[in-house]
């Protein structure tokens, strides 16, 4: 085998990454909560474990065994059902939720993996059905069955907000893979008249739009949790008051460690601290912009010297866009779940429950946001081969 230039992975992004994480481990330190500390530590551990696995693992396999990991990520869905399953009660005790997986001391939310293994089956499936695509039969009505199924378990635990994440990355891959916006928007409008259909049968999910719609009047005296959301963001000023010297996280702001972090940084470190993450998202989703559009090109060609008996139904342009689909489908996620997070601390957006990616408290959250890097840097890598050849197959 010839390689006229060799590999290397995305310094830019590694950069960005390891500046956000640094950047969550600092905002968790400042919570003055040790065990939370010694949590997120931990969740970085594990992740950089995750990471060089998944960063070492060919493309192809993530393609070959991809209906595995969809298998793997319902089995895990189900699985917060049964006496593994971790129930939480919500604050007011009107609401059980059925979101984490332990055993022993370990816990884990199953759906941070359904995120990715939805992205890598997507990826998959839109590979496969290029030519079937514009079809309903073949092509939408299959997607949407599998959607559905992983909607209906988030939707049951209940993870509301997950369940419309992991929808719009579909709708969004779904045009990207070449569907006509004609099948988009039927499948758009269908999923908005059936979310709407099941809040309306949901007291809990009802009082947070009418919340929200109260908000937009004067949130002030209508919605105390974001009323304290946006007093903390405002308290912070230019340069905010201080790594540590937030007065809302205690006590005041409901889950400032989670869902409402952004305040918490906004108070801490201002407007400067403020756009300063708000500019890592955009650099992490420009850089994962990049990485698709470079791999999915024609002349990109991707081989693995491997034995024909091994591999026969892959090719350089379908393993290409495969990478491609991925890396968007991550970008995507990582991209959207900042936007819904912020948007939900500034009033833009309805509370949803979302996590903001490598800065929220969460140990599951924290550990796939790095394992979806390391697949990142993996598939930048091919964007940067030229010229590999195989003798036995090309894959």
């Amino acid at each position: 085998m010839s390689e006229s230039k060799k590999s290397t992975f995305d310094h830019q992004l590694l950069f960005i990454a390891i500046c956000l994480v640094a950047f969550g481990l600092v905002m968790n330190f400042s919570n003055g909560n040790p065990v939370r500390s010694i949590q997120q530590l931990k969740a970085v551990g594990f992740g950089l474990v995750g990471f060089c696995f998944v960063y070492l693992i060919p493309l192809y396999l993530y393609q070959k065994y991809a209906y595995h990991l969809l298998f793997i990520t319902v089995i895990s869905l189900v699985l917060v059902f049964t006496p593994v399953g971790h129930e939480v009660v919500s604050q007011n005790h009107n609401q059980t939720f059925h979101r984490w997986i332990k055993v022993g001391a370990f816990q884990f939310q199953p759906v941070e993996l359904a995120k990715l293994g939805f992205i890598i089956y997507m990826a998959h499936f839109l590979v496969i059905k290029q030519d079937q695509i514009h079809s309903l039969h073949r092509g939408i009505f299959p997607f949407l069955s599998v959607l559905g199924i992983i909607f209906l378990l988030l939707v049951l635990q209940p993870d509301f907000g997950s369940a419309v994440l992991i929808s719009l990355i579909a709708l969004g891959l779904l045009w990207v893979g070449g569907a006509r916006l004609t099948q988009i928007l039927l499948v758009f409008f269908v999923a908005i008249l059936l979310i709407y259909g099941w809040i309306q049968n949901d007291s809990y999910k009802m009082e947070r739009l009418t919340n929200f719609i109260q908000a937009k009047g004067s949130v002030f005296g209508t919605h105390y949790q974001l009323e304290q959301s946006l007093n903390a963001i405002a308290s912070g000023g230019i340069f905010g008051s201080g790594i540590g010297n937030s007065i809302y996280k205690l006590g005041r702001l409901p889950y400032a460690h989670t869902d409402f972090v952004f305040s918490v940084v906004s108070e801490e470190l201002g407007l400067f601290g403020a756009i300063s993450l708000i500019g890592l998202y955009m650099l992490l989703v420009w850089r994962g912009i990049q990485i698709a559009l470079r791999v999915g090109r024609v002349d990109n060609p991707i081989t693995y010297k491997l034995s024909q008996s091994i591999l026969t139904d892959f090719c350089p342009s379908n393993l290409a866009r495969f990478g491609s689909l991925i890396a968007l489908g991550i970008t995507a996620q990582l991209g959207l779940q900042a936007f819904i997070n912020i948007g939900v601390a500034l009033g833009a957006l309805p509370t949803k429950g979302i996590t903001l990616p490598f800065i929220s408290y969460g140990g599951s959250s924290l550990m796939m946001s790095i394992i979806n890097i390391g697949i990142l840097l993996n598939i930048s890598k091919l964007s940067s081969t030229e010229g590999i050849s195989s003798p036995n197959v090309l894959v």
